[in-house]
């Protein structure tokens, strides 16, 4: 089984598939991580050049100067250092800004992936990076363990005062409420998502009226040649498929990813 995506939690709601050994999944890793990390380069731009700020003054024909913020004197904790986490930390080092990998296995990590981050910790150091990142960037796919995984109590209380949330993982990683009430309170200044607990984000929601709060419709993937990329992951496991080789990107269907 070919997944055309990279998580893979759709596959795992079958539980005969799930458990069924002898039928190997496969993801498209590597497909969409460049176009996500430039995603995330945009959202930390936008914060940190108060984008938001400058449209509404535009919207509303009024000169109104005032200061933006270096990237380069930034932090940030990409949250599910993999593929598309390194991608992340690979584009957003252009600005010199310092990237912190957080990962489950930290050991279990290229060393290429390695070169695009200055520091790379286990899920142990959570607290500490929290309280040090300007931008914390959630990458993480979704499992038993991770639902609801950002949430006020193990996240948004222990962010650095006026940090931003991002989230290009998976919606339901994030606890919803609790990211409203943070951003209400100004605990959290700002976020950047692409993804929700349930798509489409719900019109009453109030996530689409908070200020300083970037939504896309899950589609930071969506570049012309997404497809293409994923199509030509197939093709490559379909001919080791047939010539009884190991296959690419193999998933773990006991761990979700």
């Amino acid at each position: 089984m070919q997944a055309l995506s990279a998580g893979i939690d759709p596959y795992m709601a079958a539980a005969d598939f799930k458990s069924a050994a002898n039928i190997p999944l496969t993801n498209v890793k590597g497909a969409y991580s460049h176009v996500l990390g430039e995603f995330i380069a945009l959202g930390m731009l936008y914060h940190a050049k108060h984008v938001e700020k400058y449209m509404a003054l535009k919207r509303d024909h009024t000169w109104g100067k005032g200061p933006v913020e270096l990237c380069s004197q930034k932090t940030m904790a990409v949250v599910g250092y993999g593929d598309i986490g390194a991608a992340c930390g690979r584009i957003c080092k252009v600005f010199g800004t310092k990237i912190i990998g957080v990962k489950r296995r930290p050991d279990q990590t290229s060393e290429e992936h390695k070169s695009f981050c200055d520091e790379l910790v286990g899920l142990d150091q959570l607290d500490r990076v929290y309280a040090e990142a300007d931008f914390v960037v959630g990458v993480l796919p979704k499992t038993s363990e991770t639902v609801g995984f950002f949430n006020q109590e193990n996240c948004f209380s222990k962010m650095k005062q006026g940090a931003v949330f991002m989230n290009i993982g998976r919606g339901p990683t994030v606890n919803e409420p609790e990211l409203i009430a943070a951003l209400k309170s100004g605990q959290v200044s700002g976020a950047v998502l692409d993804v929700f607990t349930v798509e489409p984000l719900a019109k009453e929601s109030e996530l689409w009226d908070l200020p300083n709060v970037l939504i896309t419709p899950h589609c930071a993937d969506q570049d012309p040649e997404f497809m293409d990329r994923a199509i030509d992951i197939l093709h490559e496991n379909l001919a080791l498929y047939k010539a009884g080789q190991p296959l690419k990107n193999i998933c773990d269907k006991e761990i979700g990813y």
